[in-house]
């Protein structure tokens, strides 16, 4: 009796490989476009972080009963937050303890930059102390009420605006 019996080994056929290999290749070819960069990630991020210092400003005013003003300067990418312009007094970080100002281009915000500000033409925002948003004219040292607001954040290719809504305050991240 010199039949012989002829097992199959485990593993995957050579088709069976190439099957995987095809599914797995269209499957990152229709995902991987679709997840942005990680610009946009960082952008929103730190649009965020500005909405949240508006946003503390305008509690600031309301809570003690003073106007607060957020102070941008676009050359050299950074905001101030101040409690008085003339004369300028930075307040105090509530977490940090140190004067209230935020650099972008260094860390953590590195790769976002401040490109551009405009509240109605100004680069001065001051909020009363019923959190009511104003342009502030730093030549002629006037409050005008707020009737557009913004600040577009850029981070690689993507860019994030924050808006200021006129009377209400309201601070959008777009």
């Amino acid at each position: 009796m010199g039949t012989t019996i002829h097992r199959r080994r485990p593993g995957f056929t050579l088709i069976e490989i190439l099957v995987v290999v095809v599914i797995m290749g269209l499957t990152s070819a229709i995902i991987l476009p679709q997840l942005g960069s990680r610009d946009d990630i960082k952008g929103v991020s730190a649009a965020r972080g500005l909405a949240s210092d508006l946003l503390y400003a305008q509690s600031r005013a309301i809570a003690n009963g003073t106007m607060q003003f957020v102070v941008f300067d676009v050359g050299s990418g950074k905001y101030d937050v101040m409690d008085s312009i003339a004369p300028a007094n930075i307040i105090s970080h509530p977490v940090l303890h140190t004067p209230f100002e935020v650099l972008f281009g260094v860390a953590p915000l590195r790769s976002v930059s401040l490109n551009s500000v405009n509240f109605d033409g100004n680069t001065t925002l001051a909020f009363d102390t019923l959190g009511i948003p104003y342009s502030y004219t730093s030549t002629t040292q006037t409050l005008t009420p707020l009737t557009s607001g913004t600040v577009v954040l850029k981070s690689g290719n993507a860019t994030t605006t924050v808006t200021v809504q006129p009377y209400s305050g309201e601070i959008k991240v777009q």
